[in-house]
C-alpha cells in the first residue's frame, strides 16, 4: 500500500528462536510494511557467529515482491567451551547504499534474540558409592567411593575430601586432582572406620567433596559441595544365648547352660566376669571367661546349677551378671554395659511334718511313752503344731503345742504321753488318739493347708493281783496236811492294798491269814497263804473248799477297789 509508512515486520516461528550447538536450525520471516519505489536491501547479521549463524546475509525486496515474506534461517554453532546456553542477537538493518527507495533509509534496525543451547558437558563432578552406600566398622574396615569430572576442564580441578568426624571415619586421599588428560578417569576415595572407645552404636559421618577454587579451573569454582554419608558401625559387644531361650534349674541340682561370644575381634584379651546374684539358689561354673584375639568368635559355655536350700520359697529368680573386667580387657570393650541372664530355680521343698511313731503304749500306773515331731522343710516364719489327746481320762500329752522357727525347724521336738488311772477295771484301751494339728493363725501360711496327723495310744490297765497255786492245784487231807498258794499285786499302788482271805468251809480247810497287806514297797513281793486240812470224822469223801480273796475297799488304794474277787479251790481228802 503506497500510503503505508516505510518499515518491515519480523515474525519468529513459535514466537521465539532457539537452536542447539549440535547444528539445529530455527527460522523467522521478514516482510516490508509498504511498497517501495525501488529495491530495499535488509542486511541480516549474527552478533556471535561462534554461537549462531544466519542465512542469507541480506534480503532484497522489490516493488514486486515487497509483500512476500522472506525467511532467515538461524543455525547453532558447536564450540568446545562449557558455557551453558547463550543468547545471540540477530540484527536486521536497511542497507542504505543498496536501497533505491530513500524513504526506507531512515527505518530503524530490528533484532531477534536467538538462544543457542549448549551441548557441551556442564562443569560438575559425579560421586559413585560402591554398593548401596558407604559403611565401615570401628574394627578398621574400609569402604570406597569414586569421583570423576563431568566435563573436560581447561586447567586442573582440585577437589578437597574431608571427614566431618575423624573419630568415626577417616578418608584417603585428602584431595583429588583432575587434569585435562585424566578428567574422565574416576579416582577412588577410601573411608576407614575408627574405634572411639565408646559404645555409641552406628554413627553417620559426612564426607564432603569441595572444589578448591584457588587451584581449579574457574568454570568449576561455583560448583556446590557434594557429600557421602559414611555409617560407622560399633561392633564391640558380646552376645549371650540361652539354651531353649531361657534358663531354668531345680533345687535338686539340675543344670542348664548359656553361651557367650564376642561380636568383634579384639586386639588383646577380653575378660568377662560371671557372677550369681544368689549362690543360695544358683551357682555358675566359672567366675570369668577369657576371649583372645584367636578364640574371640568361639562361644564359651556357662553351666548354671540349682542349689538346695530346704526353704519353702517357690520358684526363685536369680540374676547372673556378665561384666567386662576393664582392667584385664581390650579398651574397646571397657565401656560395654553389663548383660544379665535370669535363672529360675524351681523349689523342691514341700510343707510337711514327720512324727517318729504312729502308736505308743502307756499304763494307768502313769507310765509314759514318747514320740518326736520334726518339719520336712524350713518355714519362712514360725510354725506351731497344737498337740491334744482326745481322751484325757486315758492319756495326757505334754507339751500342748510345738513351735518350730526358721532356726530349729529341723530339730525334732518330743511329745510325752502319760497314762491316766481311771479307777475302772476296763482292760487295755486303744481308742485314744493324739492329734497333731497346724495352728493356722500362728503359722507360716505355706503350712496352713496341712492335714492333721494322729498317733494311736494304747493305755494298759495293770490293776490286779495274781494268785499262784503250788503245783498248780491246792490239796490237803483231814489228817491236817497243808498246801500253799501265793498272792502278789500286778502294779505298784500309791497306798496300801488289803486283800481279805477266807475259807468257804472251815470244817474242811482253814487259811493261815485272814488278810494280806501290800504296800507301795512290797507290792511285787509274793505273800503265801497256807491251807490246812480239818478232820471231821465223817465219811464224806474228798471235799472242795472255796478260798476267796477279796480287795478290802475301805482299806485299799482306790485303783484296786473295782477288782473282782479271785478264788482257790482246795480239795480236802477224807481220812475216815
Amino acid at each position: 500500500n503506497c500510503f503505508d509508512s516505510p518499515g518491515f515486520t519480523v515474525v519468529e516461528s513459535s514466537g521465539t528462536t532457539s537452536v542447539n550447538e549440535s547444528g539445529t536450525t530455527d527460522t523467522f520471516t521478514v516482510v516490508l510494511d509498504s511498497k517501495p519505489v525501488g529495491d530495499v536491501v535488509i542486511g541480516v547479521s549474527s552478533g556471535d557467529t561462534g554461537e549462531a549463524t544466519v542465512s542469507p546475509a541480506s534480503l532484497t525486496f522489490t516493488s514486486s515482491n515487497w509483500d512476500d515474506a522472506q525467511t532467515v534461517t538461524v543455525t547453532g554453532v558447536d564450540e568446545s567451551d562449557d558455557d551453558g546456553d547463550q543468547d545471540t542477537t540477530i540484527t536486521l538493518s536497511v542497507t542504505d547504499g543498496s536501497t533505491d527507495d530513500i524513504a526506507y533509509d531512515g527505518v530503524a534496525n530490528q533484532t531477534v534474540t536467538a538462544e543457542t543451547v549448549d551441548n557441551d558437558p556442564q562443569a560438575g563432578f559425579t560421586v559413585a558409592e560402591s554398593g548401596d552406600g558407604t559403611s565401615v566398622s570401628e574394627t578398621g574396615t574400609t569402604d570406597t567411593f569414586t569421583v570423576v569430572l563431568d566435563a573436560q576442564p581447561s586447567s586442573n580441578v582440585v577437589i578437597d575430601v574431608s571427614s566431618g568426624d575423624t573419630d568415626e571415619a577417616t578418608v584417603s586421599p585428602s584431595s583429588l586432582t583432575f587434569t585435562t588428560g585424566n578428567w574422565n578417569s574416576a579416582q577412588t576415595v577410601t573411608v576407614t572406620g575408627v574405634a572411639d572407645n565408646a559404645v555409641d552404636g552406628s554413627q553417620n559421618t559426612t564426607i564432603t567433596m569441595a572444589v578448591n577454587d584457588g587451584s581449579s579451573d574457574n568454570n568449576f569454582d561455583s560448583l556446590s559441595d557434594q557429600t557421602v554419608t559414611a555409617a560407622t558401625t560399633d561392633p564391640w559387644g558380646f552376645t549371650v544365648v540361652e539354651s531353649s531361650g531361657s534358663t531354668g534349674v531345680n533345687e535338686s541340682g539340675s543344670t542348664d547352660t548359656f553361651t557367650v561370644v564376642l561380636d568383634a575381634q579384639p586386639s588383646s584379651d577380653v575378660v568377662i566376669g560371671v557372677s550369681s546374684g544368689d549362690t543360695g539358689e544358683t551357682t555358675v561354673s566359672a567366675g570369668s571367661l577369657t576371649f583372645t584375639n584367636s578364640n574371640w568368635n568361639s562361644a564359651q559355655t556357662i553351666t548354671v546349677t540349682g542349689v538346695d536350700d530346704s526353704i519353702i520359697d517357690g520358684s526363685i529368680n536369680t540374676t547372673v551378671t556378665l561384666t567386662v573386667n576393664d582392667g584385664s580387657s581390650n579398651n574397646n570393650y571397657d565401656p560395654l554395659a553389663d548383660q544379665t541372664v535370669t535363672v529360675a530355680t524351681a523349689d523342691n521343698d514341700s510343707a510337711g511334718f514327720t512324727k517318729s511313731k504312729t502308736a505308743v503304749t502307756v499304763s494307768e500306773t502313769g507310765t509314759t511313752d514318747t514320740f518326736t515331731v520334726v518339719l520336712d522343710a524350713q518355714p519362712t516364719s514360725n510354725f506351731v503344731i497344737d498337740v491334744s489327746s482326745d481322751d484325757t481320762d486315758e492319756a495326757t500329752v505334754s507339751p500342748s503345742s510345738l513351735t518350730f522357727t526358721t532356726g530349729n525347724w529341723n530339730s525334732a521336738q518330743t511329745v510325752t504321753v502319760t497314762g491316766v488311772a481311771d479307777n475302772a477295771v476296763d482292760g487295755n484301751q486303744t481308742g485314744t488318739d493324739i492329734t497333731l494339728a497346724v495352728n493356722d493363725g500362728s503359722s507360716d501360711n505355706n503350712f496352713d493347708s496341712l492335714s492333721d496327723q494322729n498317733v494311736d495310744v494304747t493305755t494298759t490297765d495293770p490293776w490286779g493281783f495274781t494268785v499262784t497255786q503250788s503245783g498248780g492245784t491246792t490239796s490237803v487231807s483231814e489228817t491236817g496236811s497243808t498246801d500253799t498258794f501265793t498272792v502278789v499285786l500286778d502294779a505298784q499302788p500309791s497306798s496300801d492294798v488289803v486283800i481279805g482271805v477266807s475259807s468257804g468251809d472251815t470244817d474242811e480247810a482253814t487259811v493261815s491269814a485272814a488278810s494280806l497287806t501290800f504296800t507301795n514297797s512290797n507290792w511285787n513281793s509274793a505273800q503265801t497263804i497256807t491251807v490246812t486240812g480239818v478232820d471231821d470224822n465223817i465219811i464224806d469223801g474228798s471235799i472242795n473248799t472255796i478260798v476267796t480273796l477279796t480287795v478290802n475297799d475301805g482299806s485299799s488304794n482306790n485303783n484296786y477297789d473295782p477288782l473282782a474277787d479271785q478264788t482257790v479251790t482246795a480239795a480236802t481228802a477224807d481220812n475216815d
